[in-house]
């Protein structure tokens, strides 16, 4: 048999395990509440009692499944964002990006152009180099500008000889 003293702070019992029991799946009692066995000493929180260990036992921890193992890419992860593998892309991605400074963009442009050909049967040959992406980007980048910037010299030419001879 036992006491409890609740949160209104007034004592209640004798009650017997079961009722404590029916008390705590109603959530009328909690843990921490103060309880009194018969013959105890002192008042002790109910979830110090062994005989209700059960109820305040921690839940086992949920199965944990690992997830899966990512695709790899290939080459491995590294060689996605820089194509070591592939220098030759590698390349063409970057004489491509700087093909946009003027007048030196034409020799850039066209050796990104041709990198990133040589870049691009050079992965079909060996997949596992990657370098797709860059290889693409110097022929589109190097292309574009190494072509924008040979049209402006062909046309300031044009324009100054045709300025010369009026």
């Amino acid at each position: 048999m036992y006491k409890i003293l609740a949160s209104d702070g007034k004592e209640y019992g004798p009650l017997s395990a079961e009722q404590i029991r029916q008390w705590l799946a109603e959530s009328r009692l909690e843990g921490k509440t103060p309880v009194f066995p018969e013959g105890a000493q002192d008042w002790v929180f109910l979830n110090s009692l062994p005989e209700f260990a059960d109820i305040f036992a921690p839940p086992p921890p949920p199965l944990v499944v690992p997830p899966p193992a990512p695709a790899k890419a290939a080459g491995g992860g590294l060689n996605v964002i820089i194509p070591y593998k592939n220098p030759k892309a590698l390349a063409a991605y970057y004489l491509g990006v700087f093909a946009v400074i003027p007048i030196l963009g034409v020799l850039l442009g066209m050796a990104a152009l041709g990198l990133g050909i040589a870049g691009l049967r050079f992965r079909k040959e060996n997949p596992e180099a990657g370098g797709a992406v860059h290889a693409w980007i110097g022929i589109i980048a190097g292309g574009l500008f190494g072509f924008i910037w040979l049209a402006m010299i062909v046309f300031m030419v044009f324009a100054a000889t045709h300025a010369a001879k009026h």
